[in-house]
């Protein structure tokens, strides 16, 4: 839905809106190289977070020295408790049983076999709220350098400036436009917020309501390569390297990662450009432990991709207004998993579900949760994400408002996600 109605509006901006703005084409080469820092359009996943997180990065023909840039995200989190049951010590006839056997029904049958196990444990409800302050400095023209620290706070989401992410207003919206109820939340009182991830070995992380705290410090080193421009056209393409060391005691690994970037921007008239841009990476998420931490990120290389379209429209003041689409791709956080369409395919382990009679957080279960596959797919699946982005640039001041949602197939990161960053250079350019 959201693909469809940013294709419509770029159609419409471009057709009806663009033609206003005509004036010669050779006061606007900056239509051409505008920058791209979008810091928010990764999922916003309760255990994700304490990962490696890539920032969609291109710098502008002339580099600014010193920027700052604070971004806010709020993101729903829904997964209702799940244990993930490992098997041990199977025979190979055993092995050959389980491919037959659906993921819930596993854990009944280790039990008639007399299997033992080790157990994972996941859960989480709330808001999840995370406060991004960056420091993007570049030099030589082509070396650009980001920092990023990352603060999170779990809410309920009863405050007003959560409203967009709140229980009510989704479960409002699904009711209204799309299935009743389709993740159970109506069976567990609203706004209610906790994070909990336990491991085989009895290591327990738990965030309650109102908790702050930190997941990384990361870093991001982008190198330009190929930078051509002429009157209608440009291309680029850069190499980055990355870093996040950790502030945390979920998963204390340094975490390196590479990446390769590539964008072209095409001239649609004096004031007008349309950017396409893709972006890929790999992370090494268990690189180097610093502490202890809990076994819960141990997919080792990590494979991102960014996918971005905009139309870029600019003033007679020189104001950009851009309106854009990204797509966002990541692989799991955790081994397991065989692609399935409707992802319940894993390998071996079983997947221990809320059913009716029992107790989460306090609170009695009716009926098993539709969907309760989510909370296993969030950190076994890949994830892909869909962000609708509207920025504009005024004087060197950026703002940019994103808008993520799942896709219909892969549905389990956050069920919708905001994001607002505001990014400005006190000291000008040069």
């Amino acid at each position: 839905m959201i693909r469809v109605l940013t294709i419509s509006v770029l159609f419409f901006l471009n057709s009806w809106i663009a033609p206003i703005f005509a004036q010669s084409s050779t006061d606007y080469d900056e239509i051409l190289s505008l920058p791209l820092h979008y810091s928010e359009v990764n999922p916003e996943s309760p255990v994700g977070i304490f990962s490696l997180d890539l920032p969609f990065f291109f710098p502008a023909q002339n580099s600014i020295k010193h920027r700052f840039s604070a971004a806010f995200t709020m993101a729903n989190t829904w997964h209702p408790r799940a244990r993930f049951l490992y098997p041990q010590n199977l025979t190979a006839e055993q092995r050959m049983e389980l491919k037959d056997i659906y993921m819930a029904w596993r854990p009944e049958y280790f039990e008639v076999m007399d299997i033992a196990t080790k157990d994972k444990l996941f859960q989480s409800d709330g808001v999840l709220q995370h406060l991004k302050l960056t420091y993007l400095t570049g030099w030589k023209e082509k070396n650009n350098l980001i920092i990023n620290l990352n603060l999170h706070q779990l809410s309920g989401g009863q405050s007003l400036h959560n409203f967009l992410v709140s229980d009510s207003f989704i479960e409002a919206f699904h009711s209204n436009f799309a299935i009743e109820d389709n993740f159970g939340r109506r069976l567990f009182p609203f706004n209610k917020a906790s994070i909990q991830f336990d491991d085989e070995d009895g290591n327990s992380f738990r965030k309650e309501k109102g908790d702050i705290f930190t997941s990384v410090i990361d870093a991001h080193y982008y190198r330009q390569l190929i930078d051509h421009k002429n009157s209608k056209w440009h291309f680029e393409s850069q190499l980055g390297g990355h870093l996040s060391i950790p502030l945390n005691n979920f998963h204390p690994y340094l975490i390196p990662g590479v990446s390769l970037g590539l964008r072209t921007d095409l001239r649609l008239g004096a004031k007008s450009s349309l950017t396409y841009a893709l972006d890929g990476a790999i992370t090494d998420q268990t690189f180097a432990r610093l502490g202890t931490g809990i076994k819960a990120i141990d997919w080792q290389y990590r494979k991102h991709a960014k996918s971005y379209l905009a139309l870029n429209l600019i003033s007679a003041k020189k104001n950009v207004f851009v309106l854009g689409l990204l797509v966002n791709y990541q692989d799991p956080l955790m081994n397991g998993y065989y692609f399935t369409w409707d992802q319940t395919g894993y390998h071996e382990l079983g997947v221990e579900f809320l059913q009716e009679g029992d107790y989460w957080e306090g609170e009695p279960i009716s009926k098993e949760f539709y969907l309760a596959k989510l909370t296993p797919a969030s950190v076994y699946y890949f994830s892909v994400k869909t962000y609708f982005v509207m920025g504009f640039h005024k004087n060197g001041h950026q703002f940019n408002i994103t808008c993520g949602e799942d896709l219909f197939s892969v549905n389990n990161a956050p069920d919708i996600q905001f994001s607002f960053q505001y990014s400005f250079s006190p000291f000008g350019k040069k």
